[in-house]
Order: structure tokens, then sequence, then C-alpha cells
């Protein structure tokens, strides 16, 4: 009985395909002891839920009184390169009549019975071998303990019990995790940006989502949540997604459209999101407390920086404390985004508390510090651009009982033309608690000036490296505007004017161009390679400018940067070098902070088996809608994952604790149950046809037509192999190089 290890990933590549393998920075030895002690977690997971598999062909095949020839798990077929044989089997030992082992293939494993073979080219050797001689009516008398001799029903059993086995098992596993405790990130809203579904519905940071269509949990997972959203918008991306969130302890209910412009072009695949982001809390990582895109840029001097260490947690800013939810101890990230991103042109202190001895894993006892951070200079090549027409206004806002509309063109702020973008932003955020003035033209040149009071605390998102953001908020107003590639304003003495770049100019290509040791030292290091970034791209509706200005900011100052631009009707281009802008910070100081987890435990072992049956059925339903929208063409086959897709996010469990890897191979056994029963000859499910056709007929199948479905079968699984193989390749190395 051959069973394959085919992995139909449902947490599909823009899920976050692949995550850090550590959370810290440990020694070169402590790096390497974790990395292999997680590889043999994973080398042991996935053999067990294998192994299981095999199992209970096995103990079915022997209940039955079958001879059981072989138990492998992992393949051993003759390898050999011309004169030279390799080995095919990494151990194995024989006990009674069975061979135990494991192959050096490791893409699932068999059981071999007497009287059974999956390959087609030992079939009428295998049956020869099964018989004993002939019946008085000159049919083949066959062995009482081939697999051919047991009944209909026996046979049935047989080859249903290795899935019977996954799911039990998935079920135990699930079981053991959620009594152990399952950390997740919980599905609590850090970030809305501006002019996307989810702020035009009103959703909120701090919101936490209970539901997703007919996915109901008081315990849902960002992930999960995001994984309902993509399922429903491959299904229908026209059809609302219905929500629900908690805030506040009460459970308000949304329903929303959401929109597929955020997709990554090269993916070739739309996907439906609602344009938010998760929230962390206020505690420091332990990999890089401030981001590598300063600390690794020489402009950016470590005394300009904050002094921060890891481990730090932010709980105030100039005296003030930040608010702690009844989420985490800790505050939340858009609690200290609200207050810190409008500052980002002053020096303020960070009210830290700091472990008082880190040396000391074990100690959690703090006590506060202040540190001190800067304004961090915006990194520009010296152009401003101009900013579109408005894009969005938010129902019921102070932009829309003002009279401002879509299509309405930002004209002066505080009596003043405005033709740089971002600096409009700036300018207005810094203005926090203040009176500011911006005045409106409608497409007939009539104009119109709102006058506001700018709030004291609002997040300013930049959606940086984000395809296709949609714009940015004038602050407090729910008015919504773009950035034009359109040069509106040229810096004295930076590059882009020493470049000969002029107002008007309009920018079509992008193209960074690391060219020293250490600027492609740093382009490995913070942008992990990202080739993509290299090359010239195109400046358009998925790289818009607001993309590319967001990309600028993980550039280091001084790289090369080849801009093509359009002039009066001709193409032309320019070299420039990034700089630090002269008078503009910009809001996101680097801070790195670590996810909000929470943890789901039940105390019980009967609520502990509950949940495990509601996850093997939950990770199953996720299996079989997968494969329905790729068999209707919702999802390219480039979305199914093969062996290192499944060594990856075991790897990444595995490093992430026990209970998380116990969850993995709870799908992983979910997986493996239906891909082997699925119709496909030389598959679980394919035998389990030909057996029904039996029951049906009253007689097997026609040999020869069997073995030529099976041959069919067998040659069509090596080439699906092959495939998610190189499927494999393609989205891991397209990881690596950005």
């Amino acid at each position: 009985m051959t069973d394959f290890l085919i992995a139909s990933d449902s947490m599909l590549p823009m899920l976050q395909w692949f995550q850090p393998i550590f959370a810290a920075e440990p020694s070169a030895l402590e790096a390497w002891g974790t990395f292999l002690y997680n590889v043999m977690l994973v080398a042991l997971g996935l053999g067990f839920v294998i192994f299981v598999h095999e199992l209970g062909h096995f103990l079915a095949a022997k209940t039955f009184g079958v001879q059981c020839d072989k138990f492998y798990v992992g393949f051993d077929p003759p390898l050999q390169i011309g004169p030279i044989k390799l080995p095919s089997k990494l151990f194995h030992f024989q006990w009674g009549e069975t061979e135990y082992g494991i192959g050096v293939i490791p893409l699932g494993g068999y059981v071999k019975m007497l009287g059974q073979d999956d390959d087609p080219r030992n079939a009428a050797a295998e049956a020869k071998r099964s018989r004993e001689g002939t019946e008085q009516d000159g049919a083949p008398k066959l062995n009482p303990r081939s697999y051919q001799a047991k009944s209909v029903y026996a046979r049935m059993v047989i080859i249903s019990a290795g899935v019977v086995m996954n799911l039990v098992t998935g079920v135990f596993m699930a079981a053991i995790a959620f009594y152990v405790g399952v950390p997740y990130d919980a599905a609590i809203i850090g970030t809305v940006f501006p002019g996307d579904p989810a702020w035009h519905a009103g959703l909120e940071p701090g919101d936490r989502f209970v539901r997703v269509n007919q996915n109901k949990n008081d315990e849902l997972s960002f992930r999960d949540m995001q994984q309902s959203i993509v399922f429903a918008g491959l299904r229908d991306a026209s059809k609302p997604v219905a929500i629900g969130v908690d805030r506040e302890g009460d459970v308000k209910d949304f329903s929303i459209v959401g929109t597929t412009h955020h997709s990554d072009p090269s993916r070739g695949i739309q996907i439906l999101s609602l344009g938010m982001r998760s929230t962390f809390v206020t505690q420091l990582s332990r990999t890089y407390p401030v981001s590598k895109q300063y600390t690794k840029d020489p402009a950016y001097e470590s005394s300009s920086l904050p002094a921060l260490q890891s481990g730090d947690i932010i709980v105030g800013i100039d005296g003030e404390s930040l608010p702690v939810s009844r989420y985490a101890s800790e505050p939340l990230g858009y609690e200290l985004d609200k207050r810190l991103e409008p500052r980002h042109s002053k020096t303020v202190t960070l009210n830290v508390m700091r472990l008082k001895n880190p040396e000391n894993k074990e100690s959690e006892e703090r006590e506060p510090v202040d540190v001190v951070s800067n304004p961090v200079a915006m990194k520009t090549f010296g152009a401003g651009f101009l900013p579109t027409p408005v894009v969005a206004v938010r129902e019921n806002s102070l932009g829309a009982k003002a009279g401002i509309t879509e299509g309405m063109k930002v004209v002066a702020c505080d009596g003043e033309p405005v033709d740089d973008a971002v600096a409009l932003l700036l300018k207005l955020s810094a203005k926090y608690g203040k009176t500011a003035s911006v005045e409106f033209a409608d497409p007939a040149g009539e104009k119109k000036t709102l006058e506001w009071q700018i709030p004291d605390a609002f997040p300013v998102p930049f959606a940086e490296a984000m395809f296709s953001p949609t714009g940015l908020e004038l602050p407090g107003t729910g008015i919504v505007y773009a950035i034009s590639n359109i040069v509106g304003r040229i810096e004295p003495d930076l590059p882009a004017d020493k470049a000969g770049l002029k107002p008007g100019d309009v920018i079509t290509q992008v193209r960074f161009s690391p060219e020293t040791e250490e600027e492609n030292a740093y382009f490995k290091d913070v942008l992990l390679g990202a080739e993509s970034l290299k090359k010239a791209q195109l400046v358009d509706k998925g790289r818009n400018m607001q993309y590319w200005i967001g990309t600028l900011q993980l550039m280091r100052t001084g790289m090369a940067t080849e801009l093509h631009f359009e002039r009066e009707g001709k193409v032309d281009r320019c070299n420039v070098t990034i700089a630090k802008h002269p008078s503009l910070n910009w809001p996101d100081r680097g801070l790195q902070f670590i996810p909000i987890k929470r943890t789901h435990q039940v105390n019980s072992v009967a609520d502990a088996m509950s949940l495990g049956v509601n996850e093997i059925l939950r990770r199953g339903g996720n299996v079989l809608e997968f494969l329905e929208l790729l068999v209707r063409g919702k999802l390219p086959f480039r979305a199914v994952g093969g062996p290192g897709a499944i060594a990856m996010e075991a790897t990444d469990a595995a490093s992430r604790g026990i209970s998380p890897l116990l969850m993995f191979l709870t799908l992983l056994s979910a997986n493996l149950a239906i891909i082997n029963f699925l119709p496909i000859p030389a598959l679980d499910g394919g035998h389990m046809v030909f057996l029904i056709a039996e029951a049906i007929r009253g007689k097997p199948v026609d040999e020869e037509l069997e073995g030529k479905l099976r041959l069919a079968g067998v040659l069509g699984l090596l080439c699906l192999m092959l495939a998610v193989v190189f499927n494999d390749y393609i989205n891991i190395s397209r990881f690596y190089r950005g």
C-alpha cells in the first residue's frame, strides 16, 4: 500500500509563506544547536505522521491475516548512477515475516502486502507469487494470506485504516497542544489603512475579530482570520465578507466588500484584503530593538538612535503613561503609534521598563529607565511629488460634512501652495492639537476651504512597501489623497537637483543599484537580497509613488538609484543617490516590537479532545476548500507546496515550541488523509474506487485495465511531485530574492 506525501498548502504564499526561524539573536553555537534540534523535531514529526498512516494499513492487514512483507517510512527504490549503486535504505531490519525500514526518499511510505503491488511492472509477478496452484474449475487458487484473497469488506478496512489513523492521531495531537497551551497572534487590528475597505467600514485599531463569515472563534488568530478572508475572496471577491469584532466588550457586526488591489502582481493571484495590519505589544524585539534600516546605515549615527535594549517595554512618552488593554500586560502598539508618530519632528523621552538582570532568563524583575529618542530624518533623493485629487472621503466624516468630495484637488495648506504630498502630511501631523486650514478646488475651479482642529493623538500610517497603497489621510478629516509621480518640488543641492530633475517631470521607472561591497552587504542583510528591487520597475498602480517612497526608507543613504522620467513628451533618465532630507522627519522611528501573543489553553481532557476534534475537522475543511478552489481554477497551481514548503513551515513551527509543531502536524495529518483518499489510482482513494466497483459488479475490475489506470496514476503522481518540487524552488528562491 503506497502513500505519497503531497501538500495542498492551505496557508497560501501571500499569508506569510515563511517566517523567521529564530526569534532571538543567539551565538553561532546556540543558533546551530537550536537549528539542529528543530530539524530533529521536524524529522521526527513528519516521520511520525507517515508512520501512523502506514501503521493503520499494517495493523488492519495483520488483523485480517494478510502477509506483510515490508513496512517502510520513505521509499527505497534501487538507485544507481552508471556503475555506482547508491544506498536505497537508511535503516532496515527483519522481524518475523516483515522487513521494517526507512527509505532514502522521504516523500511518503508503504506497506508491501502479499498479492498487492502499486507498481504495475510488478503486478503480474506479484499475482503469480500470491497463487497456490489452481481450483478444480481451473481458476487460480489464492494464498489465503494474500491481500486479494480477502473479502471486499476486509480490503476496504485495510485501505481506509491509514486515513482513519491520521485523523485519530491528528485529534490527539491537537488535544495535547490545547492542553499544554497553543500560542497564537491575536486577531487584533493595529493599523487601518486610509481609503481601504476596513477604513470605509469604520473598523478601528484595537478591534478584535471573533467571526469571519462562518468561521466563528473567540480565539481567532490573525493568520486564520486573514485566511478566511482570502478564501472568501477566491470564491467571489465582489461578495461582502461578514465580520464580527469585539470592541471594548461589545460585538459589532460589519459587512465589508474587500479589495484585491494590494495583491503582489508577481504572484499571479488576486488576494482579497480589507486593508489592515495586526498590532503588537510595546516590548522590543530580542533580535533588533531598532530597525537595521537605521542601525546598519552609517548616515544614522548610533548616538542619535535611542539607546534601547532587547526586551525593553515602552510604557509611556514624556511621562504620559500608555493605556493597557485587557488583552496583554503591556501596552498595545497602536496606543504608542498614535502618540509617537505625530511627534515625528520632536525629541521625546520614552519611559521604559527594563530588565534588571537580563542575563538571568528566569528573572522578570524590571526597573524604570528614560530613553531619549531623536527625530529620524526621512530618506529622499531630493524630489517632492504633487498630491493627486482626493481619492476617498469617509462617510459621515468631517470632510464629508464639509462637502469635500472625491476628485477635488488639494490646492493650499495654511495659505501656502502644496507642491509635496508627503510634506503636506508631515506638516499637518506635526500640528497635533492645533488648528489647520486646507484649500480644495473642484474640477470646475470652485474653491472650498476646510478648517479644523487636528486631534491630539492619531496614527500616521504610510504602508511602507505595500503594493498599491491607496493614499494618505489628512489627520482627523476622513479625506484621503494619493501621491502622484509628477515632480512638484526639487530640494536645492540634493541629488535630484544635481541630476537635473525639474518640477513637472514624470517619474516612470525606478531602480536601486547597490554598487560597493558595503551597499551589497546592506542590501543582503536588510532586504534579504531583494533582487526585484535591483531591476528597473515601473511606477504604476501596483508600485505607485507611495510604495516607492516607503521602500526608499529601507535603503542605505548614498546608494545609487536610476530614475526614468518623461519631460515634454520625451523619455530620459538620470542617476541620483539617496540622502537624508534636510527638514522632514519620518514618523516611523524604526522601533521593532514583538507581536501580541495569546495562549489558547484548556484545563480538562474532555475540552482538549473536543477542541482536537474541531481542529481536525476545520483543517480538513481547509484542505478540501483549497482543493476545490484549485480544481475550479480559482487558485494557480503555484499555490501548492511540496517537501520544501512543508519543511520550512514545520521548522518554523518547531522553532516556536512543541504546541505549534503539534498543530502543524495536525494540519499535515488532515492533509495526508485527504490527499491520499482522493480517487486517484495508486492512492488509497483509487484502491477504494476499484473495491466499490468490485462490490457493485460482484467481481474484480479487469486486471489489465486496473494495471493501466494504476500506471497512469503513478506517472501522474510522479509528475505532480516534480511540479510541486519545482514550485518549492520558485517560491523559496523568490522569497530569498525578494
